[in-house]
């Protein structure tokens, strides 16, 4: 379910923010600290909506949770792509890109319908 590859991804998550903290001058302790208190809003984030949903529907939720995680993943990718200058690969990330779409359409119309 979704809810397993959101808490799955957490723990390399959480070992990157915590290596990018220590890299960029952070002590272990105040990394670890810090980091510890930013992931407590997954399970908190969680519980609440957990909770709401017994009174309201939280659908309306999953289209600003799946832009979230689009915008991320342009923000991080975008800046990387462009520093690549070969032709080939820019035809490879695009396909790449192009692949991931229509993969997410396919499994949307294959579990919704069209």
């Amino acid at each position: 379910s979704a809810w397993v590859a959101a808490a799955a991804h957490e723990i390399p998550q959480e070992i990157g923010d915590f290596v990018i903290l220590v890299h960029g001058g952070w002590s272990k302790k105040k990394a670890l600290l810090f980091n510890f208190i930013s992931a407590l809003t997954f399970p908190v984030g969680g519980l609440i909506a957990y909770a709401a949903s017994k009174s309201i529907d939280v659908a309306f939720l999953v289209p600003f949770a799946a832009g979230n995680f689009l915008y991320i993943g342009a923000s991080d990718l975008i800046p990387e792509i462009k520093h690549h200058h070969g032709s080939k690969e820019s035809v490879i990330i695009f396909t790449s890109f192009t692949v991931g779409i229509a993969v997410m359409l396919g499994i949307r119309v294959a579990i919704e319908g069209w």
